[in-house]
Parts: structure tokens; sequence; C-alpha cells
């Protein structure tokens, strides 16, 4: 019974451990990435946007490149903070040009780093170039 006991545990430890490279990988509408370690991760990922339709009729000026970035963060697993929807980086990166109605040519990118799955921090970036209609 007790070398039962040990193996199962040995085996659900390596599982645990080896999930991060070994582990399976997930699809990010494309962008190939593996899960966040649990002892400790460094990683960023792209993350896919689909394009703007602008309708042909439509004229607008370019203005200038815009950017912006929001940190979302969970201590243990337990408490989570942070907002970084698309609407308040939205508003973030047009802050930078007060004269912008929109955001065209959107890249996102991710960037997440976890310490031994105590605080696992997300920052969340986002680049494009700012209209004006």
């Amino acid at each position: 019974m007790k070398p039962t006991i040990l193996l199962c545990t040995g085996g659900a430890a390596a599982m645990l451990l080896l999930s991060g490279c070994l582990g399976p990988k997930m699809n990010n509408s494309g962008f190939p990435t593996v899960p966040p370690g649990l002892l400790y991760s460094e990683m960023q990922n792209a993350q896919m946007v689909a394009p703007k339709q602008l309708p042909s009729q439509r004229k607008f000026t370019v203005l200038k490149q815009v950017k912006a970035e929001a940190v979302t963060t969970s201590f243990c697993g337990l408490v989570s903070i942070g907002d970084a929807s698309y609407a308040t980086l939205k508003a973030k990166a047009l802050e930078e040009c007060r004269d912008a109605d929109d955001i065209i040519d959107l890249e996102v990118d991710c960037i997440h780093s976890n310490l031994l799955g105590l605080v696992n921090k997300v920052t969340t970036v986002i680049r494009g170039v700012a209209i004006k209609y």
C-alpha cells in the first residue's frame, strides 16, 4: 500500500514539474505557446487580432504610432487584480494622440511572468496606428 501511494505521489509531482516545456501546447489563434510553468515563468506571447474593416468610402488621416500596456496580477491564485481589457488599452493608447478617433494595424503582445505560483503577472501591450476620420 505504501509503495503505491509513494509511486502515485511521485508520478503526480513529475507531471506537474514537467508540464511547462513538455506539457500540451495551447492553440493561441495559430501562435504556438506552452502553459505557464508552475515554479517559474518568463514568457512573451503574440495574440491574434482580427483586422479592422474600414469602409472604402470613409476617408481617414494617419496621425502617429501609439502604444499602451496594462498589468494584471494574481497572488497565490486566490486574489487577482488589474484591468487589461481592450477598451482600457485602447483608451490609454488614444490618450497619446488626443485628436485620434480609432486605432488600426493593431498588434497585441502578452508578457507573462510567474514565481512559484505565488505571484503571477501578465502585461498586455498593444501597438497600432492612430487615425482621425
